[in-house]
């Protein structure tokens, strides 16, 4: 099954400091058929203005997953992490029993980040990890299982990837039984099923073995693939 999920039907919020979409149920914005997807509980497309950002707050039992695609993020948590999260690099904080962390954009330009949380499937510690990685090839994956990432850790039942559409290219993807993937479209366009989707697009997909993705002029998307 292939839900479509358009850019619409994003929940928008324009705060002054943060233009933000989010793509499931997070704070006052609660819908009970829109909570998660497997071991992806939040996800939110940010732009925080400069100067602004988000003094500090706790978090516990986690995964939290900060992606830069434009901009610096200054980050400091109370496991005494002092960090800048620049474009193109991946930030994992496992909360585990209790964190406190502030996150501010100090600079002249907007910031542009996703911000995942995900289900841990372990008993975490409090840990932070931070990387650069390449978005330049066709497959880049992001985060996953420390058996398996070439990128981040995630301590989840999740992969998180981007793919890269030159003009007139395919993907297929393959899923594992009782997985299912969900597509974001971040610049582009791609086909999936015979229906097009782009930016800000969503494809929810379960209870498929596998699927072809296809492009005419190119595109960027973020995957994830987790245990549903």
């Amino acid at each position: 099954m292939i839900k479509k999920v358009p850019a619409t039907d994003r929940h928008f919020n324009d705060f002054g400091s943060l233009k933000t979409y989010w793509l499931f149920s997070f704070s006052d914005y609660v819908d009970r058929d829109n909570m998660e997807f497997g071991a992806l509980r939040v996800f939110n497309d940010d732009i925080i203005m400069p100067g602004k950002g988000f003094p500090e707050h706790p978090h516990d039992t986690m995964e939290i997953v900060t992606v830069v695609f434009d901009g610096t993020l200054t980050h400091t948590d109370s496991m005494g992490n002092e960090a800048t999260i620049s474009k193109g690099e991946v930030q994992r904080m496992s909360a585990g029993k209790g964190v406190l962390h502030s996150e501010y954009n100090k600079h002249d330009t907007p910031v542009h980040l996703y911000q995942l949380w995900f289900y841990p499937n372990t008993d975490t510690t409090a840990d932070y990890e931070q990387k650069q990685v390449d978005t330049s090839i066709t497959q880049q994956t992001i985060l996953a299982s420390e058996h398996e990432s070439s990128g981040v850790t995630l301590y989840s039942d999740a992969v998180v990837s981007e793919l890269q559409f030159g003009m007139s290219s395919t993907f297929t993807i393959r899923i594992a039984k009782g997985w299912g993937v969900l597509l974001y479209v971040r610049e582009g366009s791609v086909i999936v099923r015979d229906v097009e989707y782009h930016k800000g697009d969503q494809a929810r997909i379960t209870e498929e073995e596998e699927v072809l993705l296809m492009s005419t002029e190119g595109a960027c998307v973020f995957m994830v693939e987790t245990r549903m």
